[in-house]
């Protein structure tokens, strides 16, 4: 019988088995009438038919098989039974090798089924076998003159698929056609590009749609689309309608590629943010890794759990985990303190028309609603929250205090939920990897930490930009360190303070240690030799980029006393910058034992470079709502504005969204 393969028993297959069949009777015919087989063999010509496949079209000659061009036989063949029905792409059953052929008389076998053993003698013909004419003398038993040799076994045949169409299909034939103008289907050039290969590679067959509509993997991207705003993402950006009962093919294809581009379209939103971050401010340059959409496509097609999949995109840095926690804690809250309005500093004695919402926020009482007075009992109260809230506690309450403060209503429009969520976004716009041992300075903390394995090796107080000459944000790597660095003053300072300096007092600029220089276009240019007064102080932590700023010390010390450190130009002072450098060389330069009596002995006159062999990065980040040790969601002031602009572009500040449109430039920070 035929197996399942679409070969017989003897190794054919079975669109040629009637036709070797047929060429066998007639040739046996012309054989038996000249008197060289017998009706025994031609008797046993059904036992060859088992099952055939109906005859091909093309007409079948008595000679078929033997290489010979008789005229089509006429001769009816054994009825056949239907082949059983066959499933759609089987895997052939195994073929066994073909037995040694035995040789038999007239060479029947040359025709190419496997050998049979003819019986030493004839049997009578059957009735409807063609009898030999009278005239011919009856022929003798046919005998074997010789043992046979074994003959080479045919090779098995390869096993064969066999071809029927896909029920999808037809989908597939739409997608192709949609593809084609691929422009139509999304705007982006790197998605189309990305579409067309992916659905290609699989000849255009769906992922996330079936006959009935949608199908299980893509019910999988649905439930993440629907899960979005766990992480801070609008889920209607992802929204793709199902097909209605039954769709036609066309139908099917559309909601096909809509998954594929929100597919697409989430992936990039989760890992790296919703608008290009220099839309903001020039100043605003952190490196996005997007992902690549053909590993999208490709990752979420085949992986076990699509779902998971899609949601890995998001980052997975400890401090996105943390505000991922409290979004699931304040969605859906109002805000449940009234908000301190921003404004200038309340002393203690002062009075304040913010006095008594100061009060209700610390529920102190025991004094009129309309009494803006500062008494000394709300000064405690004051002073006992800036305490726990890592707030030098001075009484004074200040911007730092007051952000502290509207931890449930923050300044600057919109709820807590929002500041989480844009603080959430920013989140996006740093490197998967921020490295094994990493630099991080978060502006509005004021403050530097140093990682090593994920760990919290150091951290000290810096001064940042001010908000007319704001520090960058950006990661790049740290490579080397100058010691006794001389300053060469920025062209920006030197017009706008050195020149109108100098005209005032010819001599402060040489009290300073600085040297005016005469260059070869004819202007001058400005350099602060190594010294103790030098506003670089006795080193500085170099990490190349764009807007040449850098880590360094200061000869200006107490400003590090203050909660609000926004005092220069755009580069980072450092706080006990010898604490923080003798953490820096034993990451860069590991085994050489560096402490900060050997780099102090390093000081002197001239400059002194020291080269990394171990290079890491240095992120500038931007994050005013941060989780604190003991878990609690702390609010810093929005410095630079940019908290504000990240909300609008957005949508989250009750505007309409424009994370899509055109730059927003101009609001916050400014280029220096």
């Amino acid at each position: 019988m035929f197996g399942a393969s679409g070969y017989g028993a003897n190794g054919y297959r079975r669109q040629d088995k009637g036709r070797v069949v047929t060429g066998l009777a007639g040739t046996l015919s012309r054989l038996m009438a000249a008197g060289l087989v017998g009706a025994s063999l031609a008797a046993s010509i059904p036992a060859f038919a088992e099952q055939p496949d109906p005859p091909a079209a093309a007409p079948l000659t008595g000679n078929a098989g033997m290489g010979t061009g008789d005229v089509p036989l006429t001769t009816p063949l054994p009825p056949v039974t239907a082949p059983a029905p066959r499933a759609v792409a089987a895997t052939p059953a195994p073929v066994s090798p073909a037995a040694p052929a035995t040789r038999v008389r007239g060479g029947v076998d040359s025709a190419g089924d496997t050998a049979q053993t003819l019986p030493l003698t004839h049997s009578a013909p059957p009735a409807q076998a063609q009898s030999a004419p009278t005239s011919t003398p009856a022929q003798p038993a046919a005998t074997i003159a010789a043992p046979a040799p074994a003959a080479t076994p045919a090779p098995a045949a390869p096993p064969v698929t066999v071809a029927v169409e896909d029920p999808l299909a037809p989908v597939a034939e739409a997608i192709a056609a949609l593809l084609a103008t691929p422009e139509t289907v999304t705007a982006s050039k790197k998605e189309q590009e990305a579409l067309v290969a992916f659905y290609g590679a699989r000849q255009n067959m769906p992922v996330f749609v079936g006959l009935k509509g949608i199908d299980a993997r893509g019910k999988a991207v649905i439930a993440r689309f629907e899960a979005a705003g766990e992480d801070g993402l609008e889920p209607t950006d992802y929204a793709v309608p199902a097909p209605k009962p039954g769709a036609t093919a066309s139908d099917l294809a559309r909601t096909e590629l809509k998954l594929a581009v929100a597919v697409l379209t989430y992936a990039r939103h989760a890992q790296a943010g919703r608008f290009d971050p220099g839309r903001i401010s020039a100043l605003v340059t952190p490196v996005r890794e997007i992902p690549d959409p053909t590993a999208v496509l490709a990752k979420v097609a085949y992986a076990p759990d699509a779902n998971a999949a899609l949601a890995a995109y998001n980052p997975t840095h400890a401090g996105y985990r943390a505000l991922k926690a409290q979004l699931a804690r304040v969605t859906g809250q109002t805000p449940g303190v009234v908000a301190v309005p921003p404004g200038a500093q309340i002393r203690p004695g002062a009075s304040d028309p913010r006095i008594p919402t100061l009060r209700t926020r610390l529920g102190v009482t025991g004094r009129p609603a309309d009494d803006n007075a500062y008494d000394p009992a709300l000064v405690d109260a004051v002073k006992a929250f800036q305490e726990a809230s890592k707030i030098k506690p001075t009484g004074i309450v200040g911007p730092s205090t007051i952000a502290a403060l509207n931890a449930g209503a923050t300044p600057g429009g919109g709820s807590l939920k929002s500041d989480v969520i844009a603080n959430m976004e920013r989140w996006r716009w740093l490197p998967r990897d921020l490295g094994e041992s990493y630099v991080m300075v978060n502006i509005p903390e004021f403050l530097v930490r140093i990682y090593q394995s994920g760990h919290e090796i150091h951290e000290t107080r810096v001064v940042v930009g001010k908000p007319e000459t704001p520090t960058p944000l950006l990661s790049r790597e740290m490579q080397y360190i100058v010691v006794n660095p001389a300053w060469n003053i920025p062209p920006s300072i030197a017009r706008n303070e050195m020149m109108p300096l100098l005209r005032s007092d010819p001599s402060a600029l040489s009290r300073r240690g600085i040297e005016v220089v005469r260059n070869g276009s004819g202007g001058y240019s400005f350099r602060q030799v190594p010294s103790e007064r030098n506003a670089l102080g006795r080193i500085k932590f170099m990490f190349p980029n764009d807007h040449s700023v850098y880590l360094h010390d200061t000869p200006s010390k107490a400003l590090f006393q203050n909660d609000r450190r926004a005092y220069s130009h755009g580069c980072v002072r450092v706080y006990e910058p010898l604490k923080f450098g003798e953490v820096i060389f034993n990451l860069g330069l590991p085994n050489d034992h560096w402490t900060q009596t050997r780099i102090g002995k390093m000081f002197g006159s001239s400059e002194r470079y020291v080269n990394l062999k171990q290079r890491f990065p240095v992120h500038i980040v931007y994050f005013n709502v941060v989780v604190d040790d003991a878990g609690r969601l702390a609010v810093r002031e929005d410095l630079y504005g940019i908290n504000a602009e990240t909300k609008t572009l957005l949508g989250l500040n009750g505007k309409q969204r424009i994370a899509d449109g055109t730059s927003t430039r101009g609001t916050a920070p400014k280029t220096r």
